[in-house]
């Protein structure tokens, strides 16, 4: 089959789609169309997936949550920890890289839980006391010199150790609000940049974060990266039945995160 220029502007059109990652095909219809096409037109497919190959990007799930794509680290849309929200200083690039990897293993910290499609929800308080805990052993293991897999991973737990878990700011546009100077402050700031990457979204309940399909494919596919396996390695044994619930994940494919 040759493609025609409708079937390139339709490809186009849907690798557009894919790399905005709030969109949802139960919320387009346009979206829901091309995503039909790519499922059971197997030449249109394959044109899809070579465009894709040649922007570093491949095509991780096609199913009802949309096209969710892994990126190559050379590609020009690959995710840099610098991308992230309050991410310019070497503290917040430390910490952003830590709690996003720390997300990961508070929600997934064995295999087969990267194989359960439970809605996982992160009470940020909770989480911000868990990875404490977590950095409290690291500080306990130091002396003994056990090698951490990633030099930013060893840096970021002491950063996060040495932080307090909140400090509210008594002064100019900060007042009243949380210091940047606690760890409760980069919690939710990376808790709200997975919402606004489609990742998550907020809960009704305050200080409740929901971790979408999304989130988990996206955690699968990095589920050999050497940070995330000391980490998960070290939650084992610590979750709670409160992280996980057995709610249809149906209301992701047409309610948007907020």
């Amino acid at each position: 089959m040759t493609l025609t220029q409708t079937d390139h502007t339709d490809l186009g059109t849907l690798i557009g789609y894919a790399l905005q990652p709030t969109q949802r095909p139960g919320r387009s219809p346009e979206y829901r169309r091309l995503l039909g096409r790519y499922r059971s037109e197997p030449d249109f497919r394959t044109a899809t997936d070579s465009v894709l190959h040649g922007l570093g990007t491949r095509v991780l799930s096609d199913g009802d949550f949309g096209l969710v794509l892994g990126v190559e680290p050379e590609s020009p849309f690959a995710f840099r920890v610098t991308d992230m929200p309050n991410a310019g200083t070497r503290t917040g690039r430390l910490l952003a890289g830590l709690l996003l990897v720390g997300v990961a293993a508070y929600a997934y910290p064995t295999p087969a839980e990267l194989d359960d499609d439970r809605v996982r929800r992160v009470p940020d308080a909770e989480f911000e006391q868990w990875m404490r805990s977590l950095c409290e052993r690291l500080q306990v293991t130091d002396p003994a010199g056990e090698t951490i897999p990633e030099e930013g991973l060893d840096q970021a737990w002491r950063v996060y150790h040495e932080m307090p878990s909140t400090l509210v700011g008594d002064r100019g546009r900060g007042s009243g609000r949380l210091s940047p100077k606690c760890t409760l402050y980069w919690v939710r700031n990376i808790l709200g940049w997975l919402v606004e990457q489609g990742m998550a979204r907020t809960d009704s309940t305050d200080g409740t974060w929901i971790l979408t399909e999304r989130f988990r494919i996206q955690v699968k596919d990095m589920a050999s990266e050497p940070a995330y396996t000391y980490l998960a390695a070290l939650a084992r044994g610590e979750h709670t039945p409160q992280r996980l619930t057995n709610v249809s994940r149906s209301d992701e494919h047409t309610t948007g995160e907020q």
